[in-house]
């Protein structure tokens, strides 16, 4: 009888589940941002220092082939 039982869309009852309902589902989209944003902000830290790697290393490439020529 509870298993699936149909309320009142004016019962008290139904309204506190609908309510509930909708609290959980800002809380969860609100989580979801979040973790949206907090990745983006990730992925542009790592990028940056990627940027910053290659110019070490093109620099690095550049003073090997410096001193290669030396010797």
């Amino acid at each position: 009888s509870n298993s699936r039982k149909s309320l009142n869309k004016y019962s008290d009852e139904y309204r506190r589940k609908r309510e509930r309902n909708n609290e959980a589902v800002r809380k969860s989209r609100k989580k979801t941002k979040l973790k949206s944003m907090e990745t983006q902000e990730r992925v542009m830290q790592l990028s940056m220092e990627n940027e910053e790697l290659k110019t070490k290393l093109s620099l690095l490439t550049k003073e090997l082939s410096v001193l290669k020529s030396l010797f």
